[in-house]
């Protein structure tokens, strides 16, 4: 593998040299997308779950009543993956919702705007926005591969229509673009590296 396609190493975390890159781009619009990448739930560590369960009652408000049931919020399909902190996970549930494109969204998706009733909770309390999102929702477009960190822009979600990125009136680099992503999986500490090394135009391996 050349130096030009291996993985960037920052305090040893990898992550993939398309984040480097420049593209004439900017955020998705909610507006435009319909929030297309949460129409078929997501996986999230049981103690993520745990979390949002011991604070239903402050969620519940931001849903519509017929979603207000915690008891429903939940697959019950539970994988075990090395990726989850306690080694376990389980999907939101997916509902029936025909006012949107695909005909279904995660259950926490508000048919009125298409925000996540989560993040909404979080801010009505004057909380982070990801207080209580699920790690890999809040990272979306950005993934992780074992201990790899890249962009995850050829999948189905972007295939269908949900493109988190749309054309821009100026290039910008893609770990400008994800700056609260990456923030949220590397840390701050090797975020700012990371500008570093790609603003001074090295790509020193480790």
């Amino acid at each position: 593998m050349s130096d030009a396609t291996e993985p960037l190493v920052v305090d040893g975390k990898r992550i993939d040299r398309k984040l480097l890159g420049t593209r004439l781009s900017q955020r998705c619009d909610i507006a435009e997308c319909q929030s297309w990448c949460c129409t078929g739930g997501v996986w999230l560590d049981l103690g993520q779950k745990d979390n949002i369960l011991a604070n239903a009652e402050m969620i519940k408000p931001y849903l519509p009543p017929e979603r207000r049931d915690e008891s429903q919020w939940f697959d019950g399909e539970i994988e075990k993956h090395a990726d989850y902190p306690s080694g376990r996970g389980e999907g939101t549930t997916v509902v029936a919702d025909l006012t949107h494109p695909a005909g279904h969204t995660c259950v926490f998706l508000r048919p009125e705007d298409r925000r996540c009733a989560l993040q909404v909770a979080s801010t009505a309390k004057g909380e982070h926005p990801w207080t209580l999102k699920p790690f890999y929702c809040a990272l979306h477009p950005i993934t992780m591969e074992g201990d790899l960190v890249l962009l995850d822009d050829d999948n189905e979600i972007y295939l269908e229509g949900g493109h988190c990125q749309r054309p821009g009136p100026e290039p910008i680099p893609l770990y400008e673009l994800f700056e609260g992503e990456l923030r949220l999986v590397l840390g701050d500490g090797r975020y700012e590296e990371l500008r570093r090394v790609a603003g001074s135009g090295t790509a020193m391996l480790e």
